[in-house]
């Protein structure tokens, strides 16, 4: 694995357990085992960082769903990657804290959110012209619910939900 990948791992796992505000990037680079020249090659802030892991993340969930195989399986696939990838940072939109840095990771946080719906949409309503906006919607709340049922109430597995979720709104959409 090259460095920048090391980077963005390490960054992923650090903004999901300590936090976006909590996490620095001179830490980062020491756990890593690099120099701070080393890792301010590769990402020159906190920010470039954040969006850096966001357009990785969007960019596997939307090439799992514009892959090959029928509709339920590539919505699963991408409901999958999302709720891996996209979401933990996507959660960081509903933070709280107020320490610094956390009003600029929930901005990108939900900027990201934005552009994941209009893409969800433009996605839909290539299959559906006149539902994409609502379908987009659904889908996108299935994906975010089952993540936060999982994160925050406990008892459900995300996995278990997504694969359900999928299944029920993918036959919802043949019904027409």
């Amino acid at each position: 694995m090259d460095t920048r990948a090391r980077i963005l791992q390490a960054a992923r796992k650090a903004f999901a357990e300590r936090g976006y505000a909590a996490t620095r990037l001179d830490e980062l680079a020491a756990e890593l085992g690099l120099t701070k020249g080393a890792f301010y090659h590769h990402f020159r802030n906190k920010r470039e960082l954040l969006l850096a892991l966001l357009e990785a993340s969007q960019a596997e969930a939307r090439r799992a769903l514009e892959g090959e195989g029928p509709l339920e399986e590539r919505l699963l696939r991408y409901a999958l990657a999302y709720q891996e990838g996209v979401e933990p940072l996507a959660a960081l939109a509903s933070a709280h804290g107020g320490r610094g840095g956390e009003e600029e990771a929930r901005s990108l946080a939900q900027e990201a959110m934005r552009q994941e719906l209009t893409f969800l949409e433009s996605f839909f309503s290539r299959v559906d012209p006149k539902r994409g906006r609502r379908l987009a919607a659904l889908f996108a709340s299935i994906v975010h619910g089952a993540y936060m049922l999982e994160k925050h109430v406990g008892g459900y597995r995300a996995e278990e939900l997504l694969k359900e979720g999928v299944r029920v709104f993918a036959r919802g959409m043949e019904e027409k």
